[in-house]
């Protein structure tokens, strides 16, 4: 099978025993804790973004690639109904962003959510204004929950 190379940048390699377990961010809409990736040939990953951005230098000897475990369950969010099926904190809605309940997606057995969005590639695929129902994922990124999931390259 051909598996998807996702790439982390700001360290060489993954230490599971950093950013485990997940917990709710109060008011945000990321997690505290997961790794956060891109997929290796994204047309708008976080590289791109922080280069955009003008963030910071995603440099290749200061990163690891890996993949997911054939089993693993990711969350793709490419739509609203998408998005929409996870679980959401309730009466915490701010503005116009949909806060992911990520505790209970990981008591639900999904191992990552992957946004699928922004990028060339996600085109036909892609619709609704995901980028304030998500505001801060600035581009298509995934947040793996599970640590057990990433098999490191």
């Amino acid at each position: 099978m051909n598996r998807q190379i996702y790439i982390h940048y700001g360290a060489k390699q993954f230490d599971p025993l950093l950013n485990f377990p997940i917990k709710n961010e109060y008011c945000w809409v990321k997690p505290k804790g997961g790794l956060w990736a891109s997929r290796k040939n994204a047309s708008f990953g976080w590289k791109d973004w922080c280069a955009r951005e003008e963030f910071r230098d995603c440099k290749d000897e200061c990163s690891f690639e890996f993949v997911l475990r054939d089993e693993s369950r990711i969350a793709t969010i490419s739509t609203l109904p998408q998005l929409r099926r996870l679980p959401s904190i309730e009466n915490s809605r701010i503005a116009s962003s949909y806060l992911i309940d990520f505790e209970k997606c990981v008591r639900l057995g999904i191992d990552a959510i992957e946004l699928c969005w922004y990028g060339q590639e996600f085109e036909n695929v892609a619709s609704g204004d995901l980028y304030f129902e998500l505001y801060g994922w600035d581009c298509d990124s995934i947040v793996v929950l599970n640590p057990d999931a990433i098999i490191p390259r």
